[in-house]
C-alpha cells in the first residue's frame, strides 16, 4: 500500500500519478475482499454505511467544486459584459436584470424571465421556491438557502441568468419577488 503511494508522489506527470492511484485503489480494494469472508453481518452492514456516507461526500464535493467554477465563469462573464451592457442598453448594467413571473394559464407551470432569458419551472419546483422564500429569516440567509436548492435541483437557471453565488445581489431580488408574488396557504 505504501508503495503504490510512494510511487504516486514520485512521478512529474498527471497520468502516471492517476495510474499510481488507480493500483492504490486496486489494492485496497484486493484487501477488503480478502477481509469479506471474515467479517460478521454486523460488520458488513458498518462498510456498507461507510461507503455510502464516502460516496454521499464525494458528491457534495464534486457540486461544490462545479459550483465554485459556475460562480468563477459567471463572475467573468458579469465583468466582460458589463460594458457591453452599458453601451446597449444605455443605462448602468445595474438597471437591468429584474426577475418577473409569467404563470402558465392552468398554473401547471411558472416562467421566471430575467433579460430575455425564460426559465420553466413546474408547480411542485416554483411551490419548493416559495417555501423557502417564505421564511421569517432575513432575505441574506434565505436567497442562500434558495441558491443551494437552484444548484441541487436548477444549476440550469443558475448559468442562464447568471447568479454568481451565494451573496449575489440578484437572489434577493429573486426572493423578494417570490415573497412578494405568491404566498402559502395555510401557513400561519
Amino acid at each position: 500500500m505504501a508503495k503504490a503511494s510512494g510511487n504516486a508522489k514520485s512521478t512529474e506527470s498527471g497520468k502516471t500519478s492517476k495510474k499510481g492511484q488507480k493500483g492504490a485503489a486496486k489494492a485496497l480494494a484486493e484487501e477488503l475482499i480478502a477481509l469479506v469472508p471474515e467479517l460478521d453481518a454486523e460488520g458488513l452492514a458498518f462498510l456498507i454505511e461507510q461507503a455510502r456516507v464516502h460516496l454521499y461526500n464525494m458528491r457534495v464535493s464534486e457540486l461544490e467544486a462545479a459550483a465554485v467554477e459556475a460562480e468563477r465563469a459567471s463572475t467573468r462573464s458579469r465583468e466582460l459584459g458589463t460594458g457591453e451592457a452599458r453601451s446597449k442598453a444605455g443605462a448602468p448594467a445595474g438597471a437591468r436584470g429584474e426577475f418577473r413571473v409569467e404563470a402558465a394559464s392552468d398554473g401547471s407551470t411558472y416562467d421566471i424571465v430575467r433579460d430575455g432569458k425564460w426559465k420553466m419551472f413546474s408547480s411542485e419546483e416554483m411551490l419548493a421556491m416559495v417555501r423557502i422564500c417564505s421564511s421569517k429569516d432575513p432575505v441574506a440567509q434565505v436567497s442562500g438557502r434558495l441558491y443551494r436548492w437552484l444548484l441541487a435541483e436548477r444549476s440550469d437557471a443558475i448559468n442562464d441568468f447568471p447568479i454568481a453565488g451565494l451573496a449575489d445581489p440578484s437572489l434577493k431580488k429573486l426572493v423578494s419577488l417570490l415573497r412578494k408574488t405568491f404566498t402559502i396557504k395555510g401557513s400561519r
